[in-house]
């Protein structure tokens, strides 16, 4: 079985796939004080958890955005399955495939998933992937990374508010019954997720117009996608696994080299 490891700024995402099908997925915290065999600790754990042996992971990929738990992963990978697990980057990164900037100054989600929407999905493709960070990604018709757009994610956002206003209480990421809100977390609530969908079909025609495209496949990941996608005008399939699967397509490719 194929461990796949997202290493994003809030959460840890682990996948494990046989075959090319998730036996299960779980997340834990993305916490840089752990050592290795913290994350080993919880890495056994997790697995033992799902009903799987460590010794039935033969292969491992790590995506990351968060240089110094690279390592740690890498460190709790070996420890606990046995396996060096390969890092996405420019010398492994599938099919993707840019002529917009260098592969080196991509970052590793932006890439995983390029690769996957670029498989999975009818080119040209726009990923609104909602996570720590907001980003679009478009991928043209061939397949290529043409560009990206990253904006303050949903809770970054929501934290440099609570924190700067001092009568502002902290919210959850629910739907309100209208826009104009009546009290002040519905405001809160509006402005955050209203303002997101808002966001992502106004950056959408914006990305239509300067390509003089009339239609793309609009793709959907990311932890806050569930919250915005029925706000927004335009309509985005959900992908929830789309990362994982493209760190499996990854693998694949590279096992094949």
């Amino acid at each position: 079985m194929l461990l796949c490891i997202d290493i994003g700024n809030t959460n840890i995402t682990l996948g494990c796939y046989a075959e090319k099908t998730p036996r299960f997925v779980s997340r834990m915290y993305s916490l840089r004080q752990k050592c290795a065999d913290e994350y080993a600790s919880s890495l056994d754990d997790i697995l033992h958890l799902h009903g799987v042996a460590p010794n039935e992971i033969d292969g491992a990929i790590i995506s990351s955005v968060v240089p110094e738990l690279t390592d740690s992963l890498t460190q709790a990978v070996e420890t606990v399955c046995h396996v060096t697990p390969l890092t996405v980057g420019a010398h492994c990164c599938g099919n993707f495939q840019t002529d917009a900037l260098p592969v080196s100054q991509v970052g590793a989600d932006l890439i995983v998933d390029s690769v996957a929407a670029a498989k999975k999905y009818e080119l040209p493709c726009i990923i609104a992937d909602l996570g720590t960070a907001t980003k679009l990604i478009y991928i043209d018709k061939d397949g290529k990374f043409d560009g990206c757009i990253i904006a303050p994610g949903m809770k970054i956002s929501l934290d440099a508010l609570t924190q700067g206003a001092a009568l502002l209480p902290s919210i959850s990421f629910t739907i309100p019954q209208t826009v104009l809100g009546t009290d002040t977390v519905a405001c809160m609530q509006s402005g955050s997720v209203f303002g997101t969908a808002a966001m992502l079909d106004g950056l959408t025609d914006r990305i239509f117009d300067e390509l003089s495209i009339e239609s793309a496949s609009l793709i959907a990941t990311g932890g806050y996608s569930r919250a915005v996608l029925p706000c927004c005008r335009r309509t985005f399939t959900y992908d929830e696994h789309l990362l994982l699967d493209g760190l499996q397509m990854i693998y694949e490719t590279a096992q094949k080299n």
